[in-house]
């Protein structure tokens, strides 16, 4: 189902007296949606995606990961006019899992498949997928462009699993690098890392400039995997201003509709 394009939920945004640019805000929601099919998924997709696609549209962003196999029931009733599709997989590939739903402009995407994996038949399975990162352009106003990236870091505890995101960290610092040098970005996902990923964090943080909104604004929960970091250029500035795990993502029961929580983040952004 193609979304009407309608844009409802945009703030109005306007020239600033007191700048020579425009400023607003952008609400931003990164959810993985558990979206493997029914019988692998750790949550009920095919009964809980119908469920979580009305409540995406409270967000001008978001950034989705595990929409594997559910995509039309995600997005069933969405009304954000811009929409990029997951990498559909062949075979025993699910594909990667990442989608991107924007009430602003986007520019064309391109995924990319991570260089390094851990497991095929054990942990976590993550060599069965395409995972890596989605990137394209967000355009908040006229002529007003951050470069977006949507990831989803390697699952599992073991020893290969840290080292697949070590070298999945890297590989997506190169790539923002070559492809986003002197621009801002946002990048969210499903990083993966907690307390005792601090290295493989710190590498991406640092390596591409970024900053964790989380921690930016002292938040309770530091080592929570889903995360959303940004960076400013000289042209554009972007301030986080809010972070919550959203909790309106239950059933009827109160029943989470993942088995992760959503992470929203408003971010406030200037043109300079």
């Amino acid at each position: 189902m193609t979304p009407p394009s309608v844009d409802s939920g945009t703030p109005v945004v306007v020239p600033d007296a007191g700048t020579p640019g425009l400023r607003g805000t952008l609400q931003v929601l990164t959810y993985n949606v558990a979206g493997l099919p029914e019988g692998l998924s750790s949550s009920r997709p095919a009964t809980n995606t119908p469920l979580i696609s009305p409540k995406l549209n409270a967000f001008e962003l978001v950034a989705a990961q595990e929409d594997f196999s559910y995509h039309p029931q995600l997005v069933s009733a969405v009304t954000h006019p811009y929409i990029h599709a997951p990498k559909p997989g062949s075979g025993v590939d699910l594909g990667d899992g990442l989608a991107i739903l924007s009430r602003r402009p986007l520019g064309s995407a391109e995924h990319v498949k991570w260089q390094a994996c851990n497991g095929l038949l054990d942990a976590k399975n993550d060599c069965l997928t395409s995972k890596g990162f989605l990137r394209t352009t967000v355009e908040l106003a006229p002529g007003v462009l951050v470069d977006l990236y949507v990831m989803h870091a390697d699952a599992g505890r073991a020893a290969g699993d840290a080292m697949a995101r070590e070298k999945q960290a890297k590989q997506l610092v190169d790539a923002i690098a070559a492809s986003s040098a002197g621009r801002a970005v946002i990048v969210a996902g499903d990083t993966n890392m907690k307390d005792t990923d601090e290295a493989q964090l710190m590498l991406l943080l640092a390596g591409a400039g970024l900053t964790d909104a989380c921690r930016a604004l002292s938040c309770a929960e530091p080592y929570r995997y889903d995360r959303v970091m940004f960076r400013s250029s000289a042209a554009v500035t972007l301030t986080p201003t809010r972070w919550e795990v959203d909790l309106s993502f239950v059933d009827s029961a109160g029943a989470q509709l993942s088995d992760h929580e959503p992470v929203a983040v408003t971010l406030s952004w200037a043109a300079m």
